[in-house]
């Protein structure tokens, strides 16, 4: 109550987001993909703790940075006929942005929980899995900011959503499968931390690579040869926290610009 006397326009757009996504349907897949993601450790009972492991990180990868993207695209083109409305209120957009995102980091991150309770249920608890969890509801509202700031700048459906899939794309596949092709050209095996700088700028590259190396220690010795490199390598988690709430305000500032631009122009 106190939150909604000081900042009106900040708990009118929090709470009115959670109302409007009741009925979202990109809302309900993405549940209805945690439910399923947390169940499948269910079907090796006597290693659920690797198993869920294993499946949270390639559901997030492949399947709910996905559901998170199209979700924040949703949540900024639902309320995108009535900006006229909105913004010819006595209210900030700065202030109606950040109650609209913090709504969504509220949906999104409570539904990482999803992936791991199953496991739990039967026995499967582990600190890895913990932090697989919270980087799983990390990466989802990384992803669901980048929607936000996508919706905000197309505003027609279709078009949103086709922007919103090739991103998805680029971030998932677009960035590794250039550095492959790239990898053994002379310029880039002499400077080899240009061709790892994309993947520790990519938060799904970075997740992937970080878990890989933390959980399973099978990233390749090369990678590591640059101190920079090294130092991420060593401190992945800590990257992975900075990095994420560094695409988050990026994300947040380029959609307050979207809707200012998507009333102005």
């Amino acid at each position: 109550m106190a939150i909604a006397r000081r900042f009106p326009t900040f708990a009118a757009a929090f709470h009115r987001e959670l109302a409007e996504h009741r009925l979202n349907r990109f809302l309900h897949v993405h549940l209805g993909l945690c439910a399923a993601i947390g169940l499948l450790p269910l079907l090796t009972p006597d290693a659920a703790a690797a198993s869920a492991v294993a499946w949270v990180l390639q559901g997030t990868l492949y399947c709910l940075s996905l559901s998170s993207l199209l979700l924040g695209v949703s949540a900024a083109q639902g309320d995108a006929d009535e900006f006229p409305l909105i913004f010819t209120q006595p209210a900030a957009r700065g202030a109606w942005l950040a109650g609209k995102a913090t709504a969504l980091a509220a949906m999104l991150a409570p539904a990482s929980l999803v992936l791991v309770l199953p496991a739990a249920a039967i026995g499967g608890v582990s600190l890895v899995l913990g932090a697989v969890a919270l980087a799983a509801a990390g990466t989802s509202i990384v992803l669901g900011a980048i929607g936000l700031a996508l919706g905000l700048w197309v505003r027609d459906h279709v078009r949103g959503l086709l922007a919103a899939l090739a991103a998805w794309f680029g971030l998932l596949f677009g960035v590794d499968l250039l550095l492959l092709a790239v990898s053994g050209a002379p310029v880039v095996q002499a400077h080899p931390v240009a061709w790892a700088l994309p993947l520790m700028l990519n938060p799904l590259s970075a997740l992937r690579v970080t878990m890989m190396f933390g959980l399973e220690q099978t990233a390749p010795a090369v990678i590591g040869a640059d101190p920079l490199v090294s130092w991420w390598l060593a401190h992945g988690v800590a990257w992975l926290v900075g990095l994420g709430a560094t695409w988050i305000a990026a994300s947040l500032w380029v959609a307050l610009a979207g809707a200012r631009r998507a009333v102005d122009a």
